[in-house]
């Protein structure tokens, strides 16, 4: 009994995905987790919670334990972000009418140079990891600059605002366009290993929600001893590793001329397909290239707003399945202009659409389970998120044992979605049902109807009202 009563409990319509792309709803759930936020219990119907328990939850109500969502609330879990470049945040959503390159030589490194100044660091990170916590994303998965004091500024924003994520500062030994914000081969190598070895053993100690990870910026940044560096160390101290993999078409006619090879071999090669690894984009792999992907246990961080403006073309998410590739949803701040991961959900359903636009496909041709929907875009940014980074297990969904990573969502706040008329719905009087208030949620909300957020069961943001 007392076990019991430090339990705190969230009782709420609840939305997650079990498995794959389903979204299981639930209409009156309750939820039981310690103070260390592990889920200790999941009563899918809280009516049939039996006396005993209930006054074990009137205790809990009483003390401050316990908060119970109104008729417009539902429970998800928190959202997964699997790329993210933080310090891009600081000039997010300009100069998108460039080439890659081009933008990248224009606007991302001269302002990543700047990051050297761990005052500029500070100010725009903390920005970044507050904005997205406001946007629901509990868990991220970060690219800094080659600064690696200022990459643990990033580190020590996360954990000051209590963000679940990984952290790497970037690894570049090429850079021709920008010849002041690179790196020579051997420091990057160091500095590497540096943070990941400051990552473990400084923050890890106390804090298991920072994790460090390796980060080649691309291939025409990186040389191949630069890469396969890095891929010793990612197997010294079984880390993860992020990039970005078969991008954009200009990308990869550099890659050519340079190696002769596609970046997927040249990364293989250096031991940097591994489990635990996750590449941006992903466009243009060929179904070999999956299929080794597949075979390493590697996996891709889906961003489809971003691939709208530089990847001249769109991931078709379908393909990765089938292959057996995890997919997680990444923002791709900045080259994506919203740091929201529901902007995420929207422009998947978009990329596949126009997929289907290209190929002169009909929708009603594909079977259910062949569609991109919103529940497949719900997915990529929750559990899919997950097992993209090998967390399946701890984070992604409302399950025993899991971590308690979560967003309150309030379809009723003010000014933004207006109800659905009486009549219209699949409900019950003619009202909205469960499902088709979460369909609304993906499609119309955003940040004003993140109400409250927790990670590792920590109330790390209340929305004005709502504390």
């Amino acid at each position: 009994a007392h076990a019991s009563q430090a339990l705190r409990y969230v009782r709420s319509r609840m939305a997650h995905c079990t498995r794959g792309p389903t979204v299981e709803i639930q209409s009156d759930a309750l939820i039981a987790f310690d103070a260390n936020g592990e889920i200790k219990e999941v009563w899918r119907d809280a009516k049939a919670v039996d006396a005993q328990m209930m006054d074990v939850v009137k205790a809990a109500r009483l003390d401050g334990r316990y908060m119970e969502g109104n008729a417009g609330q539902f429970l998800v879990p928190g959202f997964i972000d699997t790329h993210i470049h933080a310090p891009q945040y600081s000039y997010m959503g300009s100069g998108l009418d460039k080439p890659l390159l081009q933008w990248l030589d224009h606007y991302t490194f001269p302002a990543e140079a700047a990051f050297s100044d761990l005052d500029i660091a500070q100010e725009h990170y903390q920005r970044a990891v507050k904005k997205g916590l406001r946007e629901g994303t509990t868990t991220a998965m970060y690219f800094a600059t080659i600064h690696k004091e200022a990459t643990k500024v990033l580190a020590h924003c996360l954990l000051e605002e209590g963000q679940r994520g990984f952290v790497g500062a970037v690894s570049m030994d090429v850079n021709p366009g920008v010849p002041h914000y690179g790196q020579q081969t051997e420091a990057a190598l160091n500095d590497a290993e540096d943070l990941i070895v400051y990552l473990k053993s400084k923050l890890q100690q106390t804090q298991k929600r920072l994790m460090p990870v390796l980060t080649p910026r691309y291939v025409p940044t990186c040389s191949v001893e630069l890469l396969k560096g890095l891929g010793h160390l990612a197997e010294k101290y079984d880390v993860h590793v992020q990039s970005h993999i078969s991008e954009s078409l200009d990308v990869l006619e550099e890659v050519d001329r340079e190696h002769g090879v596609r970046d997927t071999y040249l990364f293989d090669d250096a031991k940097l397909l591994r489990p635990g690894s996750i590449f941006a984009h992903g466009v243009h792999l060929q179904e070999d290239e999956l299929c080794l992907m597949a075979e390493r246990g590697s996996s891709i961080a889906h961003c489809p707003l971003s691939n709208f403006f530089f990847a001249h073309g769109h991931l078709d998410v379908r393909r990765a399945f089938e292959a057996g590739v995890g997919v997680g949803l990444g923002s791709d701040v900045a080259g994506g202009y919203s740091i929201s991961m529901l902007n995420a959900m929207r422009s998947a359903v978009l990329a596949h659409k126009a997929i289907l636009i290209e190929n002169k496909t009909r929708p009603d041709q594909l079977p259910q389970d062949n569609q991109v929907t919103h529940e497949t875009g719900f997915y990529m940014a929750t559990l899919g998120g997950a097992a993209a980074l090998g967390l399946q297990d701890k984070i992604g969904s409302f399950e025993v044992g899991k971590r308690f990573d979560a967003v309150l969502v309030d379809l009723e706040t003010p000014g933004n979605i207006d109800p659905m008329p009486t009549g219209l719905g699949k409900g019950r009087g003619g009202d909205a049902s469960d499902a088709e208030d979460f369909e609304r949620f993906i499609n119309l909300a955003d940040g004003r109807n993140i109400a409250k957020v927790w990670v590792d069961g920590h109330l790390v943001h209340a929305a004005e009202g709502y504390d």
